[in-house]
């Protein structure tokens, strides 16, 4: 919420300490001056003050209220997921397509407070190079890379919810500034986040803790390197804007820098201590999903351990301590341990996805395809959401069926991925495709390197289940080629509907988004293929209080059916 009624106290800003790092000075402020004559200047001396706001920036991204709305607006109105034990008005109505402004998860205040944060640090850091000589150019130029890629990434979270939002810069520090401003449009905020990731995509850091060559064993504090923003995390957030803006060519050469980043760190430096675990598929290195003929050997590294190989960027929790935040949102939404019972979370997904598995194949996954098990869990008549919620899976196979054996999180640690190797791949491959024909069998190729690692097709042209033949003679098919694959891919992870609702407006159209999100619904299909045929019906309504306390924005025209009476009476 962007209003004077909201703003943040410095001291709640300076007292964030990332929630995987450990930081000095988060104390400090408090002991200056009583908390009714904090005076800013006073604070924002040195660089651990820096520092220590900028960590508050990550444990503000990483707390449950902002990483519940990653998860629930880019999953509950896809095809993904459907009700399971929860008792939550608001997460049923969303479900049935029935969002109200009254909606709580139509608050986007969590982002607002992480945006205010990054945009404190940006001011401030000059200000504090210039007087403490222990902080360098180079050290300010990175902070400022590391809030810019966070506030950039909030602001990318808002607009593909609500459209049109309101953008600032300018962080809300005293009484002087006026926050109650009108919604900027969709492109003019994508705009500006483009421009500002690019001019510092470049002064993000490569590493917090380089590699050794001369390791076998992965030194923990490498960890951090995708725990915090470094430039391969700048490049994949600056690919994925443009594959929403539609700039193919720049999308590619940003995925590019990415790839590269991680063929290179596998020859320089990991290949000695990683020869057994990754293999190139299509010249990429990817984890192997099979060693020595049991399955899941990926997943529990991407998922399970966390913070692995083709990580690039990924929110991290400290489970040295069991009174450290947790990731509430897979606690509380996918399946999880209650007094030592497995339940399902208050979501679950669809049979359809995995039911008549593994004897024949399901619509979207092959027989063999290990992700289908890793994802889902299957309990009787069923289906539970098992990805991050399973610390490890192992899937034994035998010549008449799969068993897999899931070994289930006792807490709630996992860490969220915001963007992973193949993620970027399956970005690379969809801007291909929109290049031209001449470009298909390219993309292809990136979506089948994907996919063989999933099927255990570690050779070329042995256990593949694509065919090249299959999609190569239309667009349709080749962006339904790349669609499904993200599908598979990425399915769980916050993706989905953001997906679903970049093809409608590449197309123009909703009505392949309409028919593919009501499949789940048992009632009133017709009824909300009607609604989402309004494209505006794909982004949520502003929230209420939002509406009361700012009177600038306009409510989504989808939504506006009662008028500003309404809310008041409400």
């Amino acid at each position: 919420m962007i209003t004077k009624n909201i703003k943040h106290n410095m001291v709640v800003l300076a007292m964030g300490c990332g929630v995987a790092f450990t930081t000095v000075g988060c104390n400090d402020f408090l002991d200056v001056l009583p908390l009714n004559e904090v005076v800013l200047e006073n604070y924002w001396t040195k660089k651990s003050d820096v520092t220590s706001v900028l960590m508050g920036c990550y444990e503000s991204l990483a707390a449950g209220e902002s990483v519940t709305r990653m998860g629930l607006w880019g999953e509950v109105r896809s095809d993904n997921v459907k009700m399971g034990n929860s008792s939550s008005q608001d997460l049923e109505q969303m479900l049935k397509e029935n969002i109200l402004p009254t909606n709580n998860y139509c608050n986007w205040t969590a982002f607002y407070q992480t945006i205010n944060r990054c945009n404190t640090v940006i001011h401030y850091a000059p200000q504090v190079q210039a007087i403490d000589p222990n902080y360098t150019q180079a050290e300010m130029k990175a902070n400022i890379a590391e809030a810019t890629f966070i506030r950039s990434l909030c602001y990318f979270y808002l607009i593909r919810t609500f459209r049109d939002v309101p953008f600032t810069r300018k962080p809300s520090i005293d009484d002087t500034e006026e926050y109650r401003i009108p919604a900027d449009s969709f492109n003019v905020v994508l705009g500006n986040i483009i421009a500002d990731m690019e001019a510092v995509k470049d002064d993000a850091q490569m590493y917090f803790r380089k590699p050794k060559s001369d390791s076998n064993v992965r030194d923990a504090a490498e960890l951090e390197n995708t725990a915090r923003v470094t430039r391969p995390a700048m490049y994949a957030l600056l690919a994925d804007l443009y594959l929403w803006k539609g700039d193919w060519d720049k999308c590619i050469a940003s995925c590019d820098y990415v790839i590269s980043f991680k063929q290179e760190e596998y020859d320089k430096l990991l290949k000695r201590r990683l020869q057994n675990e990754v293999q190139l598929f299509n010249d990429i290195p990817l984890y192997l999903e099979e060693i020595s003929s049991i399955s899941g050997y990926a997943y529990n590294a991407i998922f399970g351990q966390g913070n692995s190989f083709e990580s690039i960027f990924e929110i991290t929790y400290d489970n040295s301590n069991s009174s450290n935040p947790t990731n509430s949102y897979v606690g509380s939404f996918y399946s999880h341990r209650n007094n030592n019972a497995l339940t399902s979370g208050n979501l679950v997904t669809v049979e359809e996805f995995y039911k008549g598995l593994p004897q024949k194949k399901t619509d979207l996954f092959d027989t063999k395809d290990c992700r289908a098990y890793e994802n889902i869990y299957e309990n009787g008549k069923s289906y539970w959401i098992a990805k991050y919620s399973s610390q490890s899976t192992r899937i034994e196979k035998t010549t008449s069926t799969w068993r897999p054996a899931y070994s289930w999180r006792s807490s709630d640690f996992a860490s969220w991925i915001i963007y992973r190797l193949t993620d970027v791949m399956l970005m690379k491959a969809e801007a291909l495709v929109e290049q031209g024909s001449d470009k298909y069998q390219d993309a292809f190729d990136l979506v089948n390197a994907v996919n063989r690692r999933a099927v255990n097709s570690k050779t070329p042209g042995t256990g593949e289940v694509l065919t090249f033949a299959d999609f190569k003679n239309s667009l349709d098919d080749m962006r339904t080629l790349v669609m499904d694959e993200r599908h598979r891919e990425l399915m769980f992870e916050g993706k989905r509907w953001y997906d679903l609702v970049r093809m409608a407006r590449r197309t123009g159209s909703t009505k392949s988004l309409a028919k593919t999100v009501t499949q789940k619904q048992l009632t009133n299909i017709g009824g909300i293929q009607i609604r989402l045929a309004d494209p505006n019906a794909l982004y949520f309504p502003y929230f209420r209080n939002e509406l009361k306390v700012n009177p600038y924005l306009k409510q989504n025209p989808a939504y506006n059916t009662g008028g500003d009476d309404d809310l008041e009476k409400n």
